[in-house]
């Protein structure tokens, strides 16, 4: 029973303290790769979440894209980060 409930307590362990990063980056465009960044944000519980393109865009004052990486992050809830550079 001991055992049982030691394997049980480090498996809750290793779900609670593991996280997972996943990123992607893709060139979008044409557009040269520019010196403006702009970055949108979104997790579980934001009350204005918006991790879309034209956020990140806003955001920087970026008008061209050239590159986008999207990046999620997995703890308890997802959290998501998309960075666009462009001019």
């Amino acid at each position: 029973m001991k055992k049982t409930r030691l394997v049980a307590l480090f498996s809750l362990s290793l779900m609670f303290f593991g996280s997972c990063t996943i990123s992607h980056t893709a060139v979008v465009t044409n557009n040269a790769v520019g010196s403006k960044v702009g970055v949108a944000k979104a997790g579980a519980f934001m009350k204005d979440a918006d991790a879309s393109y034209s956020a990140a865009m806003k955001n920087g004052k970026i008008s061209k894209v050239g590159i986008a990486e999207m990046k999620v992050k997995v703890f308890l809830f997802p959290k998501y980060t998309l960075t666009v550079t462009g001019e």
